[in-house]
């Protein structure tokens, strides 16, 4: 693909991702995102077969922005400890983020659109899984200090389910159903918890 049609593809992917913030995924249609683009429905076809190839480029958008946004902040951490605190406190943002997107997707759409819907979100949630547990595998396994020793495979792999499932379930009780501890001091706590567990 041509430096031209990548852009034209991102061109595309984008205003696809626009209306489906906007007004769910029954506006992105070939009609509706060619509209978007000042493009013919036809021309869209050079670069997506139909709507759902449309639909799941919006799907791995999402999963990779998310991720990006997670692994900066992560990037910029100094130390193993301040870097499992930013992946979570990342985590944390963009999941509240993203969530009000889907609650107010989820009032537009009707009956019959939200199974589809929730088999979308659902392979969103396992594509964020994978990308996010990369992203700590590396942390994990490039933090290493003299007080700090770096896990092995079978450890990292372990405490990166640890930590990515944890910090949801975290998120859900506070944000979810209003637990009253603070995010910052969790998070704290928890990050501290690993680092000691590495220490010993």
């Amino acid at each position: 693909m041509s430096n031209q049609d990548d852009s034209t593809h991102q061109e595309i992917l984008q205003a696809a991702l626009r209306l489906y913030r906007k007004s769910g995924p029954a506006k992105v249609t070939m009609d509706n995102v060619a509209k978007a683009t000042d493009r013919s429905r036809s021309s869209l076809y050079y670069y997506f077969k139909d709507r759902d190839e449309i639909f799941q480029a919006v799907h791995d958008q999402i999963a990779q922005d998310v991720a990006a946004e997670i692994r900066l902040a992560v990037t910029a951490a100094a130390n193993l400890n301040d870097k499992i605190k930013a992946f979570c406190s990342a985590k944390i943002k963009t999941s509240q983020e993203w969530k009000r997107v889907f609650n107010a997707i989820d009032q537009l759409i009707s009956a019959d659109e939200k199974s589809k819907h929730t088999q979308f979100l659902d392979a969103l949630h396992k594509k964020l899984i994978y990308l996010e547990q990369g992203i700590l595998s590396e942390a994990l396994s490039a933090g290493g200090t003299p007080s700090v020793r770096i896990p092995n495979n079978a450890e990292t792999d372990m405490l990166a389910f640890i930590i990515s499932s944890g910090i949801r379930g975290i998120r859900r009780e506070i944000y979810d159903h209003n637990d009253p501890h603070d995010t910052k001091a969790v998070v704290q706590l928890f990050s501290d918890m690993v680092t000691k567990w590495l220490q010993s």
